[in-house]
């Protein structure tokens, strides 16, 4: 007859080879998708994308992590401009890698690590514009790379959700202050 100690061990056990075969089995890439409406046109939106000096004011950087701080060196416009982070817990470079008026495709690399792709796109339409943040990528690490990436993806969608609300709010801003006066 088994002990309470021997069942225990063979539980804890069983759970560890379950952890471990999810592991082996599941993706280990993530991609997250969101929008937000703008009452501004395209053009007025474009501006706050294409000029990595006005990210600053949108970008949900605490959202990454609580003391993080913006970066800007050299070229911050067009093809080859980037931001960067550094926090306490990690550090990170976003470079734009193609850039028009409707679209803006980037990189970003975590902790000279982990390499996500992202595109901004904006779309107008009459009553204003729908601006759209894809984001995907991989997280390698054998058997806990598709549990890291599970955790990536919901920490990126409350991230580009805060981005993008808080971008709404900056460009939104003056016509606000305009219909105000």
């Amino acid at each position: 007859m088994l002990t309470a100690l021997e069942k225990l061990l063979k539980i804890l056990v069983l759970i560890l080879l379950v952890f471990i075969l999810f592991g082996l089995v599941l993706p280990p890439s993530y991609q997250v998708q969101r929008s937000v409406d703008i009452t501004s046109s395209p053009a007025q939106i474009a501006p706050w994308l294409q000029d990595l000096n006005k990210w600053p004011k949108w970008l949900a950087v605490q959202q990454i992590e609580d003391r993080a701080q913006l970066q800007l060196y050299g070229k911050t416009q067009g093809v080859g401009a980037h931001i960067n982070w550094l926090g306490d817990n990690s550090r990170g470079e976003l470079s734009i890698t193609h850039s028009s008026a409707e679209q803006l495709e980037f990189q970003v690399l975590i902790n000279d690590e982990y390499l996500s792709r992202g595109t901004i796109s904006i779309q107008g339409y009459t009553q204003g514009s729908k601006v759209t943040w894809q984001q995907r990528g991989e997280i390698t690490i054998p058997v806990l790379g598709p549990y890291l990436a599970w955790l990536a993806e919901h920490q990126l969608q409350n991230t580009i959700t805060h981005s993008l609300n808080n971008l709404r709010t900056q460009v939104e801003l003056p016509e606000l202050k305009n219909s105000d006066a």
